[in-house]
């Protein structure tokens, strides 16, 4: 199974993958779990455990396989002039961001009940009658 990254904040399960196409300058950082990373044309293979991080050092292919339940992050890195923020630092942004979107959505749906609300009392507006219920005439 091949996951995209959408979230910030992404839960693998154990034999999923992650593809990332020409991530260099990029950084997986691992939370929960246990993930395998190898690149195209490399030899080495990288084994990351919860708080560990790795940034992607050349361009082509990468592959992120969950070896357990593992929750990761794909961020943005410049490894060259400022060090990867802690972990912890990037759960709690990615929490706060995960916070917002679900805020964001909530106040839409409150808007758009708000509005319906106001269209259905407006003078002159038709009422919603329910539909009269018929006799069933199954036997059992």
């Amino acid at each position: 199974m091949n996951n995209e990254l959408r979230h910030p904040l992404t839960n693998l399960s154990a034999g999923s993958m992650l593809r990332v196409r020409d991530g260099q300058g990029r950084a997986i950082v691992v939370f929960e779990g246990q993930v395998w990373i190898t690149l195209d044309n490399d030899p080495r293979d990288i084994i990351l455990s919860a708080g560990e991080s790795f940034s992607i050092d050349r361009p082509g292919l990468t592959l992120a396989q969950a070896l357990r339940d593992s929750k990761m992050m794909l961020v943005d890195a410049d490894w060259h002039s400022a060090p990867l923020p802690s972990s912890f630092d990037l759960e709690q942004w990615a929490r706060a961001q995960r916070s917002v979107a679900i805020g964001d959505a909530v106040k839409r749906g409150l808007a758009e009940l708000h509005r319906a609300v106001a269209r259905a009392v407006q003078p002159g507006a038709k009422p919603v009658l329910p539909r009269p219920l018929a006799p069933c005439t199954a036997v059992r």
